[in-house]
């Protein structure tokens, strides 16, 4: 079994894109940076939006040189409106599609729910849980409407789930862990209202 697993993360691994999150204070100088990103190498603007209290998210996508080439390129421009920042070099090939709204899974047997202070410290948590164990990714929030603070959705046999909420928890820094549940067997009205 955890052969398989480490073949899967592999795998995943080296077809996965880098994702780079830059946050800044400033919605105008969030603006301002998206554009520096994006001049400076050819990536995929996955996101760009503001979110509570007045700031201003960027997620890229692309191969790993670019990416990490636009970071840089963000970073300078935010100079003192830097928030954070996140560089996921082999991001697991199940955040991107997440970020883009709600996967429809198979069958829910059991979910999982991992909520965080930051943006970044979900996206860092959701490519640990994927790449600790099979399980998939039904949704992602980051950020808006959450007064910043954002949440990611599991599903997966439980077993695979406790050991992706773990590996999850642990891949970030305690203090930005705000709340994780596992659910074993979800109502059936439960289970309707997460797909939709």
């Amino acid at each position: 079994m955890a052969r398989r697993a480490e073949r899967t993360v592999a795998a995943a691994s080296e077809r996965a894109p880098a994702l780079a999150l830059l946050e800044v204070n400033s919605i105008a100088r969030g603006v301002f940076c998206v554009d520096a990103m994006v001049k400076r190498a050819p990536v995929e603007l996955l996101m760009s939006r503001t979110v509570s209290p007045g700031k201003h998210l960027t997620l890229l996508a692309g191969e790993v040189a670019p990416v990490e080439e636009a970071m840089a390129a963000g970073v300078a421009a935010a100079g003192a409106a830097l928030v954070d920042r996140l560089l996921l070099p082999y991001a697991h090939a199940a955040l991107a599609p997440a970020i883009g709204g709600l996967v429809l899974p198979g069958p829910l047997s059991a979910v999982a729910i991992l909520e965080t202070f930051t943006v970044a410290a979900t996206l860092q948590a959701a490519d640990a849980a994927c790449k600790a164990a099979e399980v998939a990714l039904i949704e992602m929030r980051l950020g808006q409407g959450l007064g910043g603070k954002a949440f990611f959705t599991l599903s997966g046999e439980l077993t695979d789930l406790e050991a992706a909420v773990s590996a999850a928890a642990s891949a970030i820094d305690p203090g930005l862990l705000f709340g994780r549940e596992v659910i074993a067997a979800p109502h059936d009205d439960l289970r309707e209202k997460l797909l939709f």
